[in-house]
């Protein structure tokens, strides 16, 4: 009767965890919908870098995830150095989402250094967001070994990749105007792949 029980535990806990998961990304996706209509026939606001709701809810959606990665390293659902850094790297992210650090780097390095003549260098922050996201996701892989997780994992990177294209390169309408909306749903992926993580699903590390 006990195995039994257990197995219940698990499936019960397993289900509770992929409708939170279902619910983040059903949520921000309802959040980016009623955002636009809030703002029409001038719905392109709601998804600009500066001072819209969806840039509020992509700052949310950081913070919220340097949290939950805090408390899966607490309780052993992420190894601690691995929670550690999506702890503290996430922050930075949030900041810069809230503050604009990167547009603030790329119109202004240049009263700073020389260096900023070249695009690349104007770039870099956004650069850096892409590599090193993906190396934290590759990270992230090998820590996590569901398979829903996983999956997750990996939509969100593709969204947040995709959005930075979006960015760097020239899109035609209305695929410009969604950079912030790709951007969000990457994040509600990520979010919702750390969601599937039970605690203890390995050792601490």
């Amino acid at each position: 009767m006990l195995p039994m029980q257990t197995k219940l535990q698990h499936w019960r806990s397993h289900s509770a965890l992929s409708t939170s998961a279902v619910a983040v990304v059903a949520g921000t996706c309802g959040f980016m919908l009623l955002s636009a209509w809030a703002f029409s026939p001038g719905w392109e606001r709601a998804f600009r870098s500066d001072a819209s709701p969806v840039s509020w809810l992509s700052s949310a959606l950081l913070l919220t995830l340097s949290v939950l990665s805090l408390r899966l390293r607490a309780d052993g659902g992420l190894p601690s150095l691995l929670g550690t850094w999506l702890t503290l790297s996430v922050f930075v992210l949030a900041l810069d989402e809230q503050f604009m650090l990167h547009e603030l780097w790329k119109y202004r390095c240049h009263e700073w250094t020389t260096l900023c003549s070249m695009g690349w260098v104007r770039e870099l922050p956004m650069l850096m967001v892409g590599s090193v996201g993906a190396a934290t996701a590759v990270w992230m892989h090998r820590a996590l070994p569901l398979l829903a997780t996983r999956c997750l994992l990996w939509a969100g990177i593709a969204m947040g990749l995709w959005a930075i294209c979006v960015d760097q390169l020239s899109m035609p309408y209305p695929i410009a105007e969604l950079e912030e909306a790709f951007e969000v749903l990457g994040e509600a992926l990520v979010l919702a792949a750390l969601l599937t993580v039970p605690p203890q699903v390995i050792e601490r590390q």
